[in-house]
């Protein structure tokens, strides 16, 4: 967050980082978070930069969105701080426009061992947070069946599992081609697709594909890559089955060809 306020100051500007403590008495929801009461630690970071069109603030925590030039970013950033925040039960919110500069609102979940027994035992442990779904009025991308996202990218694969399950499938998430063979060997009789990035740590997405093919002959398959489709056109070529998606890619278009797959 520190370095993407600096890029929205390139004349230079004043960057304020705060903390505070902060107590919900009634859950609160704001867009697709809802916050469950309880106690919580508040960070802000605020910048006095260029601040972010309307437009971009509806995409700002998707995977691969970037408003730098190319090359400038991956577009990663926002959505692996947004990972983060989400994974420890917390929320982030920001509030901007242009010329007004940008604030990052942190909340995160106070931590005592007290807090969390009286959470247990009243039940107001935080639930999980809402789907991300910024594309939901652009058509029908709903479906049904189970998928399975192995990307070991944690922001690509959160986003990507959240915004699948919002639309109506049940998804298995691996990180890596390993731990996509366990989640298959548990569940193998229940899956119709299967969505791999390529290049991963250990067992690249091929090599999975391979393996899968003995016990799923007639498993769907998307292969993610940020090469060129040709990279890949042979193994397409031999197996029809397999359909390729390019990153970086949309949430919108992540669904869209998933449905577009589910229903061949």
């Amino acid at each position: 967050l520190a370095v993407n306020a600096k890029d929205a100051m390139p004349g230079g500007g004043q960057l304020t980082i705060r903390t505070s403590e902060t107590m919900l008495d009634a859950p609160v929801q704001r867009g697709p978070d809802l916050m469950a009461k309880g106690r919580y630690i508040l960070i802000e970071m605020i910048d006095t930069g260029t601040g972010i069109r309307k437009e971009d603030m509806e995409r700002i925590f998707e995977p691969f969105f970037s408003t730098k030039k190319v090359g400038a970013g991956t577009g990663l950033g926002l959505s692996t701080v947004y990972g983060i925040v989400h994974q420890t039960g917390g929320s982030i919110f920001v509030d901007s426009a242009p010329g007004d500069g940008t604030t990052f609102s942190i909340y995160m979940p106070e931590y005592t061992e007290h807090a969390e027994a009286e959470d247990i035992a009243s039940g107001d442990v935080a639930p999980p947070p809402a789907a991300l779904d910024a594309d939901a009025a652009d058509g029908d991308l709903t479906g049904s069946g189970t998928v399975l996202l192995v990307e070991d990218e944690n922001a690509v694969r959160l986003f990507g599992a959240r915004a699948l399950r919002n639309k109506g499938y049940t998804v298995l998430e691996a990180e890596n081609g390993e731990g996509a063979l366990d989640v298959i060997n548990a569940n193998d009789a229940t899956i119709d697709l299967i969505i791999s990035d390529v290049v991963m740590p250990g067992m690249d997405g091929h090599t999975l594909v391979g393996l899968v093919r003995h016990e799923l002959p007639d498993v769907k398959v998307i292969l993610m890559s940020g090469y060129a489709e040709d990279v890949f056109r042979d193994e397409i070529d031999r197996d029809p089955s397999i359909q390729f998606l390019p990153k970086p890619f949309s949430l919108k278009g992540l669904a869209a060809k998933v449905k577009e797959v589910m229903a061949e």
